[in-house]
């Protein structure tokens, strides 16, 4: 992204947005404290940001743990975006066909900013209990995040594994360099990635790249997940890996659309 000139930027509500953006993350709530911490503003700054967020509506105070929440007024916007959104118009129909012959729980999510984006989702029964991701930083520990990885150009990947390194202090074992190298090779050979309960217990997840088709970078993923009482792993992938790289080449189609 080019950035603008001083005289066309908004600082000010550049640091308002980065603190929204703490919200897309796996936590919830933040004091004052952690909030000027992260952003490192000083507190006086963040104290007026946060009083302007919550007067909107965008941000709500809990009285007893003084931390703040996403307030109410986010979820219209959420709610607009993932119902009028260009883009989920046109992926739309196609998870929909998959879903309804399946019975399939099926996540789409995109990549910005080092962190995967859910953008449209479709729930089956057997995955209901389930707490499944809106967004997260850890893209190896999910089935889209895996098979967007093992795609990436060198430098984009390098970004995003230094970005995770230094959000969580210290390469975890996931990360383990030749391990994760092995891992991606193999996800680039099958087309898809497997994740046997790594990001819950019970969960198993099959997920295949979505690429933007006029420039071949990829922009997110697309999985198929079930709960281990119904099938195994080596079952799920039998059973629905093909179905799974199809759909995710049609969405590829799909967005890469012009307008």
């Amino acid at each position: 992204m080019t950035r603008m000139t001083k005289g066309n930027y908004s600082e000010t509500f550049d640091k308002g947005l980065k603190l929204l953006d703490l919200y897309c993350g796996e936590e919830s709530a933040f004091t004052l404290a952690e909030i000027s911490r992260r952003l490192d503003v000083n507190k006086t700054s963040v104290y007026r940001l946060v009083n302007t967020l919550c007067e909107h509506g965008y941000l709500q105070k809990d009285p007893k743990t003084k931390a703040y929440y996403l307030g109410i007024r986010t979820i219209p916007l959420a709610h607009s975006f993932l119902q009028k959104a260009n883009i989920v118009t046109r992926i739309k129909p196609y998870v929909d066909e998959v879903h309804k012959e399946f019975d399939l729980h099926i996540d789409v999510g995109l990549i910005q900013n080092n962190s995967i984006y859910l953008v449209y989702r479709r729930e089956s029964k057997d995955t209901l209990a389930f707490l499944h991701f809106t967004a997260a930083g850890d893209l190896y520990n999910l089935a889209t995040g895996k098979a967007a990885m093992a795609f990436m150009e060198e430098e984009q990947l390098a970004q995003f594994l230094q970005h995770s390194e230094s959000k969580h202090g210290k390469t975890r074992a996931a990360l383990n360099p030749e391990t994760l190298k092995k891992e991606l090779t193999q996800t680039r050979q099958r087309g898809y990635s497997l994740n046997e309960e790594l990001f819950l217990p019970g969960l198993i997840a099959i997920g295949a790249p979505i690429f933007n088709l006029h420039t071949m970078t990829v922009l997110g993923g697309i999985s198929f997940d079930s709960s281990t009482s119904r099938y195994s792993m080596a079952q799920f992938e039998k059973a629905y890996s093909s179905v799974l790289v199809e759909l995710a080449k049609k969405i590829s189609a799909a967005i890469s659309t012009e307008e």
